[in-house]
């Protein structure tokens, strides 16, 4: 269900951060609505309007639980989790104040989860990342098969409503928070899920299956206390 190891490739694409970071920036067309995606628009992008985002995380910052997600853009079971799971969470918990959501990006897959890791930390500066991770997710290529073109992730941006993404240093440092967090977390997998009270402390919850029932049982109980 989840994709490792993680954490040995983390360096070198550190590395390799460090030589893009200089010279990324992507641009994006003014947004406006298209219909030529190819039909790739998640349904859930517009169940996103009005719920609040602050920078990684999703929903009310009163909410009792907070539950926080590691993922990596290129990764097929974070796409089934987005698709089967998010949706069924985002109606019945956070829409209702009860769960906030974070999302930490990582890039152990390769080069094209490093510039869609770096690209989405930008977005998450002018609070549109959920928008540009659900279509990610819709429109995911091959594993490390190129497909994150800067065309592509223009697009991306674009169509999440956003005029312009600058992937330099703070994006970089967004995202190596996120693996400072999954380094001390033990998280070695995507998607991989801590849960625990807004505020912490968290504990590690590793879902049996990417299924709602998965889920519910072990929030239910955090509401509980």
């Amino acid at each position: 269900m989840t994709r490792s190891p993680m954490m040995v490739r983390l360096g070198l694409l550190a590395v390799l951060a460090l030589v893009a970071v200089l010279v990324v920036a992507v641009v994006a067309t003014p947004h406006k609505k298209s219909s030529g995606d190819g039909g790739n628009s998640p349904a859930v992008l517009s169940e996103l309007d009005g719920i609040p985002q602050s920078g990684i995380s999703l929903g009310s910052p009163d909410a009792p639980v907070t539950l926080v997600e590691f993922a990596d853009l290129q990764c097929p079971f974070c796409a089934e989790y987005e698709r089967n799971v998010f949706p069924e969470l985002l109606d019945r918990y956070v829409k209702t104040g009860k769960v906030r959501l974070e999302l930490r990006l990582l890039r152990f897959l390769g080069p094209d989860s490093d510039r869609l890791a770096r690209v989405a930390a930008a977005a998450s500066q002018k609070d549109r990342m959920w928008q540009f991770v659900a279509l990610a997710y819709a429109r995911q290529g091959r594993e490390n098969s190129g497909y994150a073109t800067d065309d592509f992730i223009n697009k991306l941006a674009s169509d999440a409503g956003l005029d312009r993404v600058d992937a330099g240093t703070a994006a970089e440092r967004e995202v190596r928070r996120a693996e400072q967090a999954a380094h001390s977390g033990g998280i070695e997998s995507t998607p991989s899920f801590l849960i625990g009270p807004t505020g912490g402390p968290f504990t590690r919850f590793q879902p049996s299956s990417l299924t709602p029932d998965a889920f519910i049982p072990e929030i239910q109980k955090e509401l509980r206390g």
